[in-house]
């Protein structure tokens, strides 16, 4: 036992990894975790008193910090968190990645910042993780639309990260994910309200999100957002799955498509201009999306389990 909990066994390995390894500066541990110079200093301190920081690296989070770093530079994202591959899977896969992605986005906001969500398993279980602050001014915004039947709707999702985060303004999108033509599409698009809607989300500050597989178990197939024929189609013409309500081929260009001439959600190309968007997804199946996504630079900083790292560093 060493008397930290998780969370501190985590930043300690970070913290030692990037000190002793990476041969940074605890100035600049101190600017890259956003912990300041005395912090960074007194976290070495304790691992080395409480046996975790020897010759090695000795806790159960030394790969997953190695895994970190390598991500990092593959990728050229500002951060990445891996955290150990959990042996179940369902919710408790959901809350093992999710979690630590709402209580980093959520320690990133400052006052006045607008935060665009996605929805979702992974995100239903980040606002488990987000950290209550006394942060004022925030707004959430919903960057998807609704689904027929849904646990994790996007609307409840939404209203979720709002109430834990006190925002001051809740933002939904009224309006199914995708809608049954381009037509339609355009029609609800020009209305007043959501061209006002669809030019505020794409004045977010930070994005937090995930990315859709295109297997039947994916949560935008499973729910009812588009059919098993479609999913079939899509997967013909070559998508590898769904990212800001559009599907990506493997180079991660908008595939055309007729669904995402239908897809309800902002601008896509406007979105991937958010200075800050925050990915958290993993497994095996979203490996071919993430990999499209990450390739492409579409996110900053990057959430996932060791597993799923493992396979996006060597395909």
């Amino acid at each position: 036992m060493t008397g930290f909990d998780e969370e501190e066994n985590q930043l300690i390995s970070r913290v030692a990894w990037l000190y002793f390894h990476e041969e940074l500066t605890q100035g600049d541990i101190g600017e890259r975790l956003g912990l300041t110079r005395l912090k960074v200093n007194r976290l070495l301190q304790a691992g080395r008193e409480a046996g975790l920081i020897r010759v090695v690296i000795n806790t159960a989070f030394r790969d997953c910090v190695a895994l970190e770093a390598d991500l990092v530079r593959e990728f050229g994202l500002t951060r990445a968190i891996v955290v150990p591959t959990p042996e179940r899977a369902g919710q408790h896969y959901y809350e093992t990645i999710g979690r630590p992605a709402g209580e980093y986005a959520s320690r990133e906001l400052a006052d006045g910042q607008r935060l665009g969500v996605g929805w979702g398993n992974t995100m239903r279980a980040a606002i488990n993780g987000l950290v209550i602050r006394a942060v004022r001014g925030l707004s959430v915004t919903s960057l998807y639309g609704g689904v027929p039947r849904s646990p994790v709707n996007p609307f409840d999702s939404t209203a979720m990260f709002a109430r834990k985060l006190s925002a001051e303004v809740c933002n939904h999108l009224p309006a199914p994910m995708f809608v049954s033509t381009p037509d339609v599409r355009e029609t609800i698009a020009a209305q007043p309200f959501f061209r006002t809607f669809y030019k505020e989300a794409l004045d977010v500050d930070m994005i937090l999100t995930a990315v859709g597989d295109m297997t039947a178990q994916a949560t935008n197939i499973a729910l009812g957002a588009i059919s098993l024929d479609q999913r079939r189609d899509l997967a013909r013409a070559g998508a590898v799955g769904e990212f800001f309500g559009r599907f990506l081929d493997a180079d991660g260009n908008v595939l055309d498509h007729g669904i995402n001439q239908c897809s309800m959600s902002p601008d896509f190309a406007g979105l991937c201009k958010v200075p800050r968007i925050i990915l958290v997804s993993g497994g095996m199946a979203k490996v071919p999306i993430l990999q499209a996504v990450l390739r492409r630079g579409y996110a900053h900083a990057f959430v996932t389990d060791a597993s799923t790292a493992r396979s996006l560093l060597n395909p």
